[in-house]
């Protein structure tokens, strides 16, 4: 008897790997992958009542796809579950709107024995029992459909709007994020040498003089030989993590954005601080809708080659700022903030031509 995989992205293919060195049959659902062994049509109630298991993908919108419970019945598992079944490692699970990222990345560097796994690193079923911690980004999607929590501690930094066009709106985003306190342990400590202190029993003091390496696409200072300052914060997919982009700045700047506003779903918001904001892209229209600022220059659907050109024309003196902070996901722009945020910097290092 097979089993589905339902969804054939990053996860799904890691399932894939899982399931062969099981020696265990599959068929594979995605919508948008072709490929061998791959259906691109929508298995109906009985097809799925057909297979052993379904192998779940975490940005799989089950309430969208089957809007009338056709799949409330059906047995499911997620990547994580397995791994919590398998995987003897003491597991740190990090969620929030913002930060989750960073925080992970900076534990990593102070938790020796520790791998980066989940939202944020390799896919946890490539990493079975492979450390003595493993650190777990997870995200709402993930949480969503995970059928216990079994992790060691969970830490929940923050909660604010976010991905409301998959939850439906903010309070079941929030009722999906407070899973984490399902956890042996939860915490709402974001300093990732106070959560080091806390998983190993050892005082903070030993690691407090360590410094941490920062994130990429997290307000990277783009080194150039031009007299110009790039800053590529491309991972600010929301506008939260832009708000606190903006408030780290303190030399004049202008602000570039990009990318789909329909996640949050939010009427209008008003910028301050930057002197210009540049909006490029398939979305430009959409966010200048909804974004407030007395100068910004549109570029429908222009990309981010013909915002940068119009920047070096204007020639801004040395102590103006170029800030990439979308604010936004990539939406048909890109396929991810890793694309686009590459895009920037290697825009930024061709200035010196």
């Amino acid at each position: 008897m097979k089993s589905l995989i339902f969804g054939y992205g990053v996860t799904g293919q890691s399932i894939g790997r899982y399931l062969e060195k099981k020696g265990k049959a599959f068929e594979i659902y995605d919508q948008n992958v072709k490929g061998p062994n791959i259906s691109n049509k929508l298995p109906d109630q009985k097809k799925l009542n057909s297979y052993e298991m379904i192998y779940l993908s975490p940005g799989i919108n089950i309430k969208k796809i089957y809007p009338n419970g056709e799949f409330d019945k059906i047995s499911y598992l997620t990547d994580i579950d397995i791994f919590f079944q398998e995987d003897k490692s003491f597991k740190i699970g990090i969620t929030g709107t913002n930060g989750k990222s960073t925080c992970c990345y900076h534990l990593h560097q102070l938790l020796e024995e520790s791998q980066l796994v989940g939202n944020i690193g390799a896919p946890v079923l490539d990493n079975i029992n492979s450390c003595r911690y493993s650190i777990i980004e997870l995200s709402s999607f993930q949480l969503e459909k995970m059928k216990e929590i079994q992790l060691d501690l969970g830490v929940l930094l923050n909660i604010s709007p976010d991905h409301i066009d998959h939850h439906a709106n903010f309070e079941e985003y929030k009722k999906v994020k407070n899973r984490i306190k399902e956890s042996k342990k939860t915490t709402e400590e974001s300093n990732p040498k106070k959560l080091w202190s806390m998983i190993t029993g050892r005082p903070q003091r030993l690691v407090q003089d360590i410094e941490l390496k920062d994130l990429p696409h997290r307000h990277q200072f783009i080194p150039t030989n031009d007299h110009m300052v790039f800053i590529n914060d491309s991972k600010a997919t929301n506008l939260n993590a832009l708000q606190f982009a903006l408030n780290k700045m303190s030399n004049p700047y202008v602000l570039i954005l990009c990318g789909d506003p329909d996640k949050e779903r939010y009427e209008s918001y008003e910028i301050e601080g930057p002197t210009r904001v540049y909006i490029f892209g398939k979305h430009a229209q959409e966010i200048s809708k909804k974004i407030f600022h007395p100068k910004k220059i549109l570029f429908h659907n222009q990309g981010l080659s013909s915002v940068m050109r119009s920047i070096l024309k204007e020639k801004y003196d040395s102590q103006t700022h170029i800030l990439f902070s979308p604010g936004h996901p990539s939406g048909q722009d890109y396929k991810n903030f890793e694309e686009r945020g590459d895009h920037f910097i290697k825009l930024a290092m061709s200035s010196n031509d």
